[in-house]
């Protein structure tokens, strides 16, 4: 995909488009953004930008650099993916400190993506810290985020803050009738609007029928924000219909919380529920509630009865 693919934030393509041509791009990027926004394909955008050949419009998408890109098999675009154990550890990050400084094998720059960075670390962060300082000229780090503020103010002050939205629903629909075809596309109208125009979030909706567990999630977090808690327990208990039902509900209730905590530190986002989290919670009371949904998860994963996890869910929410 080129950049001027990438659907919506028309802001953000027009400053990095002017970066790319004027040969003013930043060596460190953070890109921040509700799950769903894009930050992992806009990522991978900005690394083919990096290593491609072409001497015009780059990424060109057809020279060797970005046919490699395309296919995750470049030699010097390397990978750190948050959401698998040990990814950011600072044992990573000296490694990837150390490598920084070996030449390109065949590309202009080498890029680092380091993705979903929302769990790492404070000793992980001042150790890229050190290479974020004086990086060498021919390197570009990429840092994927849920929002900004969770990295160091040290590591933030180095790199350029990019934030993604959710393109409006048409935009949002038009890109869903692209990649589906063979679907109505009142019925993908459907599913931007329900989503509002977050395509990550109406793609899994539409391939894993999301759009149950979303609207359930929903109920629930208004639930708790509400303070019902009969209402809360009715709501947890449909979880007991099946495990891969309650594992979809759980992550996107934590998705949501993660919503509420962005917007309670100002940012804009989609969800009307989240919002109303935000106005009605604390920033603490929003912590926890986080913190106990991401036990849930955990929890789910061991052979647990349904029927007491969705009632101990109910009350771990209204703690």
């Amino acid at each position: 995909m080129k950049l001027n693919e990438f659907v919506g934030n028309d802001t953000v393509k027009y400053e990095l488009s002017k970066a790319m041509d004027s040969g003013t791009f930043p060596h460190a990027l953070i890109i921040e953004g509700a799950k769903g926004t894009g930050k992992k394909t806009l990522a991978h955008i900005i690394a083919a930008y990096c290593v491609c050949l072409s001497d015009n419009e780059k990424p060109c998408g057809i020279c060797a650099g970005c046919t490699k890109a395309l296919h995750r098999c470049h030699p010097d675009i390397f990978i750190t993916d948050g959401t698998q154990p040990g990814a950011l550890s600072i044992e990573t990050v000296r490694k990837i400190r150390t490598d920084a400084y070996i030449l390109p094998n065949e590309a202009p720059k080498k890029v680092y993506l380091i993705l979903d960075c929302d769990k790492m670390l404070a000793p992980a962060q001042n150790a890229l810290l050190k290479i974020l300082e004086e990086p060498p000229s021919n390197v570009v780090f990429v840092l994927t985020v849920s929002s900004a503020n969770i990295l160091l103010q040290t590591v933030r002050s180095r790199s350029r803050i990019y934030t993604l939205y959710p393109p409006d629903t048409e935009e949002a629909a038009a890109f869903l009738e692209k990649r589906f075809p063979d679907k109505n596309p009142g019925e993908l109208m459907s599913f931007a609007a329900l989503c509002s125009g977050n395509i990550g979030t109406a793609i899994e909706a539409i391939e894993c029928g999301g759009e149950e567990t979303t609207a359930l999630a929903e109920e629930i977090l208004n639930a708790v924000v509400r303070r019902r808690s009969y209402d809360l327990l009715l709501l947890t208990t449909k979880l007991s219909s099946s495990r891969d039902f309650s594992a979809k509900t759980v992550e996107k209730l934590l998705e949501l919380s993660g919503e509420a905590i962005r917007a309670s530190s100002g940012l804009e986002i989609s969800s009307d529920a989240a919002k109303l989290a935000s106005e009605k919670l604390s920033l603490e009371q929003l912590y926890i509630m986080s913190k106990n949904i991401e036990k849930a998860r955990e929890v789910l994963m061991y052979n647990v009865n349904l029927n007491f996890y969705s009632t101990w869910l109910c009350a771990s929410l209204l703690e």
